[in-house]
């Protein structure tokens, strides 16, 4: 959720000043804050433009609250609030809220590309949040194939991923080419990756009889993780 997007759904929703507070504390904790004092709460509503509450009223509110905690001077957001804050600005915004704290891929890696492929990243990491795990392998395979595409396309070599009729290949090829010798020129761990990736997501979507589980997932997380990085530095997305 971007400052935008924060300012739009608590100026939209009809919440109480430490509703608000509890809001900003769950954002601020997702870029890895320690906290915020009842001063810096109220400082950054005056920033979003959502008023200027009293503080004095702010911390009692606070210190009653069964959402947040205070250590010393801060106050902190509990953990395992993500769905609380869901609820106090449900139906503001048609985007997810998704806690990125635990995301299958952090943040760091794919924020900053582009658009689409953080959409992507954001329905792979809610997916996996929301233990729908053959979502999340169908959502992974989708960030690869997307990404090797991205990488070859940069490379100004898309022609030699596509058929005679301009399509591009699907991703048990483009994985082949990919980890060729020829290719991207991928790492060892990147390659096995893609391969597992491909492996897992097209189970997911096709085999009717057979659910993904958590520990395969979890198996190849950072093998899965070093495959979209280097693809997204091949690709030169970040900005």
């Amino acid at each position: 959720m971007t400052e935008e997007e924060l300012q739009r759904a608590l100026a939209s929703a009809n919440l109480t000043a430490a509703q608000k507070a509890t809001v900003i504390l769950w954002k601020e904790a997702q870029s890895g804050s320690a906290g915020m004092t009842p001063y810096g709460l109220s400082k950054r509503m005056l920033e979003l433009r959502l008023g200027n509450p009293n503080r004095t009223q702010l911390e009692k509110d606070l210190k009653r609250s069964s959402d947040v905690i205070k250590a010393g001077k801060l106050f902190q957001i509990k953990a395992g609030r993500t769905e609380y804050v869901r609820s106090l600005i449900r139906g503001v915004e048609d985007k997810p809220i998704v806690d990125l704290s635990s995301a299958y891929i952090p943040e760091e890696i794919w924020k900053g590309t582009r658009n689409y492929i953080e959409k992507i990243a954001i329905q792979l990491c809610g997916c996996w949040e929301q233990h729908f795990y053959d979502a999340a392998a169908v959502m992974l395979r989708r960030l690869a194939e997307t990404l090797i595409i991205e990488s070859y396309e940069t490379l100004g070599r898309e022609g030699e991923i596509k058929d005679v009729d301009d399509n591009y290949f699907m991703l048990g090829k483009l994985v082949d080419k990919a980890c060729s010798a020829g290719g991207l020129n991928l790492g060892r761990e990147a390659k096995t990756a893609l391969k597992e990736i491909k492996e897992h997501g097209d189970r997911s979507a096709h085999n009717r009889r057979i659910n993904a589980v958590r520990p395969e997932l979890q198996d190849i997380r950072t093998r899965a993780r070093t495959a979209i990085e280097e693809l997204i530095n091949i690709a030169r997305l970040k900005r």
